[in-house]
């Protein structure tokens, strides 16, 4: 069986391809993918995850850590101290992806999860790749291969979106808002510019509607308490309404908040209509639809050149947002039916026929003379852990190789890439080895050393921002 994930910074879906041609999305209980939210009990360092633990954050904040969000920690030196134990960003991660297995192994089939290729956004650092794939190999998955959000979406309806050669991705979900400008040219994808935005998304939208229905409530009962003062449990009981209600309203124009038990406040019951919610995610709005046009703009291509936008994510569903963009944007917009699973269709669509990744940029060594020696060219083709050698010699008596590494362009100063520096024993024409490869993180790696000294004093210069474009298989496939 052939999976793909979409490991989101709010929910993380997971799509499997059974016998090459029935897809199936692992869903929840509600239908929908797995929330990326760990709690962890203070006490007894029990881990919560789910539906059940998103539903009751706010209850369960009283005796747990919450940690939300995971993937915006990936690389970095944050840990979180949980009943006595160091939490780092991988073992959180881990959970998530233990619980995706979890839900994939409860799903139709009782299949495993153990291989899968994994989209990540536009941009994921090579060290936050590294740290993912750790994650999933803790948690018994295998990641084949990373793919892009934006490549994963466009692959899944290649059917709609082939004929297209400039597209715009807009990937808004519970958390982030992902924007990539991408060029299509017969199935070779390159990424012209991306934006995004950590500070608007579905959970903020939930939590604006919460408010402003709680405030609602006491206007009514002229009651002076604040929605953070009011007790866990019904926090978490309004979350959920709203969420609901937000949902009803990508599809009618009044939808009603009901709580039978809303803590001392009783039953409530409060209609939303659709003015009042546009109202109220004016401001993400715009934000969302200012951010796609800077990431246009630093594409250098107007709106009128962008042939095709594809919308994915629970979010591009609301509509306010979908009413404003029609109106400003007079492009080709696609909205596939089920916006949350589209990248994770698409991985698993690769998982079951990989594309493969062509280096977009020639990088080499800057030799003695002022030419560029290329240790990899533009146009190669990247197979995972293959090394090429090269050989080198000193032009003078000296005890250090000193190696400058830099791109096509050596007549600009800003072409210089790094610096190696390699031990040698000082001997005029003493040969040097490089050995140069490309890591399953995509991380382009240059090992050198003297051919008369030990392996001890070999060195290695990592270059982690290779321009790769991503070849997509020649012919989509037909599932159910």
């Amino acid at each position: 069986m052939d999976f793909g994930i979409d490991f989101g910074t709010t929910n993380s879906a997971c799509t499997g391809i059974l016998e090459k041609r029935r897809e199936i999305p692992y869903r929840d209980n509600f239908g929908n993918p797995f929330p990326s939210l760990i709690v962890i009990d203070r006490v007894t360092g029990e881990v919560f995850c789910g539906r059940d633990a998103w539903r009751k954050r706010e209850e369960l904040s009283e005796s747990c850590e919450i940690i939300p969000s995971v993937k915006t920690h990936l690389g970095t030196d944050k840990t979180w101290q949980v009943a006595g134990k160091i939490w780092t960003p991988v073992m959180v991660a881990t959970e998530v992806f233990l619980g995706i297995k979890q839900q994939v192994a409860r799903g139709a089939g009782n299949v495993q999860l153990e291989q899968a290729v994994v989209a990540v956004p536009v941009g994921f650092s090579s060290e936050k790749r590294k740290e993912l794939r750790q994650a999933a190999k803790r948690a018994g998955i295998e990641v084949s291969e990373f793919v892009s959000e934006p490549t994963a979406a466009l692959f899944c309806h290649y059917d709609e979106m082939g004929s297209h050669t400039k597209i715009g991705v807009l990937d808004w979900g519970g958390g982030t808002l992902d924007v990539s400008i991408i060029e299509n040219k017969k199935g070779i994808i390159r990424e012209l510019a991306t934006g995004g935005l950590y500070d608007v998304g579905g959970d903020m939208i939930d939590r604006k509607i919460a408010e402003w229905c709680h405030n609602e409530v006491i206007k009514k009962l002229s009651k002076g308490i604040a929605f953070e003062e009011m007790p866990p449990a019904a926090r978490d009981k309004m979350l959920v309404a709203c969420e609901l209600a937000k949902r009803e309203l990508s599809q009618e124009e009044l939808a009603e908040i009901w709580i039978t038990n809303y803590g001392d406040l009783g039953r409530v019951s409060i209609v939303l209509d659709i003015d009042t919610f546009s109202d109220l995610i004016r401001y993400d709005i715009d934000k969302a639809i200012s951010c796609f046009e800077r990431t246009l703009a630093k594409a250098r291509i107007s709106i009128e050149e962008l042939e095709c936008i594809m919308m994915v994510g629970g979010s591009v569903n609301l509509k306010p947002f979908l009413d404003k963009v029609m109106k400003r944007w007079d492009t080709d917009i696609v909205i596939p039916k089920e916006t949350d699973w589209s990248v994770a269709k698409g991985a698993a669509r690769l998982s079951m026929r990989p594309g493969s990744y062509t280096v977009s940029q020639t990088v080499g060594v800057i030799m003695s003379d002022g030419t560029l020696y290329p240790l990899i060219n533009a146009g190669d083709k990247i197979i995972t852990e293959e090394i090429k050698m090269a050989e080198f010699a000193l032009v003078e008596d000296c005890f250090t190789a000193n190696f400058v590494f830099a791109d096509g362009n050596i007549g600009d100063q800003s072409s210089t890439l790094g610096y190696l520096d390699i031990p040698t024993f000082g001997f005029f024409q003493e040969k040097i080895i490089l050995e140069t490869m490309v890591d399953k993180n995509l991380i382009l790696q240059v090992k050198g050393k003297s051919q008369s000294r030990s392996g001890l004093t070999e060195k290695i210069w990592n270059y982690p921002k290779l321009q790769l474009d991503y070849n997509l298989p020649r012919i989509t496939l037909e599932v159910d």
